[in-house]
């Protein structure tokens, strides 16, 4: 008997959290508190709660995972209601937020969802081009399903929010134990809190996005894979049903996830294969994969690349500026640089903005560009570690990192807030890269690490001082182009240093430390 109460004392106590998380978001939301938008806010908060303490039961119960999962859920939930809240008040006049939304394609497929709920009509016309706000309809009919059951009296967004903030939380503790038994504790723990903290994740799953549920669905795919050996055929049928879910959300990423989890896969199934033919099928096939991908993939680029391409010299007067006197071939890989720095942490903080929006753009800002180093020395330490699988998976995931943010940066043309969020749907890999580089430096004592942030530093400085004068008439006179050969004369020298110092201590710049 006291077994069966101690089993059943979780679950209740999640309920009752449940409902206090539903009076609490009701007594947040704008109006009066009424008792509908408790019970509403209440049953779908006891059910993720619920399901998020089920399934991390059955991946081990890790009381540390558990309070990381709760962090993040917290997290995104907290800041989605607060920006709901007082966006109307203190963000611009603009009809998105106004009506408390981050993102203007949320609020735009949001207002659809409840149009559809409120329609009567069969929710898979969430799949006809009616419904132009989402292409591939599955945010969608989510929306509309969880407003025709918990909302049919009331337009509560915030629904929302309970889905996009549990499934983004969810994904940390698969990745956690995705990553621990191969790459050891330390890069497991980092990478799961840099999922949790990244300020990009944070702003999605605090929004009525796909893009925090995809982030969550690629997560549980990528632990399915890792775990293959173990779970069999079991990882087979989940991991189809996660990936139709994630076409459901968007094909695209579904298509270029599993490219990166069919190349993850392979290394690992390809170090038992003594067969060296076998070995060489398979890479080939693999590629042809890759092939297909990177075809379809390029034709989505080239058919909406350069409208956000035209889109970014509009918005931007210097931009268009500069490409008065730029070569047409160079403009485009102009275009993808500047979005690779997006959102620029200079002109984050000194760009004229009302204020929310400025801390907001500058926190997003600082987190890529704390992470923008280790990224760029991951190459050298992955380079000086031991040859075997793990190098060849830190290869697979570095690669695909810079491969998806490159296609990111050409296809959101250089934009503010696309770049960031289309890279951050592979935050789980970036996650990984960044931890594993960051303990390789720390445990080697490998100054590469050091030299890339005085790297990012030197951009930093020179590009502020150049958006002082700018703006506000401050600081010294340097034309654009003056300044990137700065930039790029002083990180040449930081860089080169650096090899000149390894020479003299090791004799080879890149050997392991």
């Amino acid at each position: 008997m006291t077994g069966l109460i101690n089993t059943a004392r979780s679950p209740l106590l999640l309920l009752g959290f449940g409902a206090l998380l539903g009076l609490v978001m009701s007594a947040a939301e704008p109006g009066e508190l009424n008792s509908s938008s408790i019970i509403a806010y209440g049953s779908l908060a006891a059910i993720v709660l619920l399901a998020g303490w089920i399934i991390w039961k059955r991946l081990g119960s890790d009381r540390r995972l558990g309070w990381m999962a709760v962090t993040a859920f917290v997290l995104r939930l907290a800041v989605g209601i607060t920006l709901g809240v007082l966006l109307p008040v203190i963000g611009y006049d603009t009809a998105p937020q106004q009506a408390g939304y981050i993102f203007f394609d949320a609020f735009q497929r949001d207002t659809q969802a409840w149009t559809l709920a409120q329609s009567g009509a069969p929710l898979y016309n969430a799949f006809n081009s009616q419904f132009f706000s989402d292409q591939y309809g599955g945010m969608l009919i989510l929306s509309a399903g969880l407003y025709r059951l918990f909302s049919p009296d009331m337009h509560r967004p915030w629904l929302i929010l309970l889905i996009t903030a549990s499934v983004s939380a969810l994904g940390v503790v698969f990745l956690y134990k995705t990553l621990i038994n191969r790459f050891g504790e330390k890069t497991a723990l980092l990478a799961s809190w840099i999922y949790v903290l990244y300020p990009e994740a944070i702003l999605l799953g605090a929004s009525q996005m796909r893009d925090p549920i995809l982030i969550g669905l690629t997560t549980m795919a990528f632990y399915l894979v890792e775990h293959w050996r173990l779970l069999r055929w079991k990882s087979v049928f989940w991991l189809s049903l996660l990936m139709a879910l994630t076409t459901l959300f968007n094909w695209l990423i579904a298509l270029a996830v599993g490219v990166v989890l069919a190349v993850w896969w392979w290394i690992d199934y390809s170090a038992d294969l003594a067969d060296r033919r076998r070995r060489l099928m398979g890479w080939a096939f693999i590629a042809l994969l890759g092939i297909a991908g990177v075809t379809i993939i390029s034709r989505w680029l080239r058919s909406s690349a350069a409208w956000d391409m035209t889109l970014a010299v509009r918005n931007s007067g210097w931009i268009a500026a500069l490409f008065e006197n730029l070569p047409s071939s160079f403009q485009g890989p102009f275009i993808v640089i500047y979005g690779l720095l997006q959102p620029v942490l200079p002109a984050a903080i000194i760009d004229p903005s009302i204020p929310v929006w400025t801390i907001i753009s500058t926190l997003l800002a600082l987190g890529w560009y704390l992470i923008i180093p280790v990224l760029l020395y991951a190459p050298i330490a992955i380079w000086k570690s031991p040859p075997g699988v793990v190098r060849r998976l830190l290869i697979s995931a570095l690669v695909s990192v810079a491969l998806w943010a490159l296609i990111s940066s050409f296809r959101a043309g250089g934009d503010l807030w696309d770049n960031p969020r289309y890279r951050t749907l592979f935050i789980p890999w970036i996650a990984l890269v960044v931890a594993w580089a960051w303990n390789y430096a720390r445990a080697n004592r490998d100054s590469w690490l050091v030299r890339w942030y005085i790297v990012i530093g030197i951009f930093v400085a020179i590009f502020a001082n150049w958006y002082l004068y700018r703006i506000f008439n401050a600081g010294l006179l340097i034309d654009f182009w003056t300044m990137i050969a700065l930039i790029v004369g002083l990180s040449l020298v930081v860089l080169g240093w650096g090899v000149v110092q390894e020479i003299k201590a090791r004799g080879n710049p890149f050997t392991k430390a």
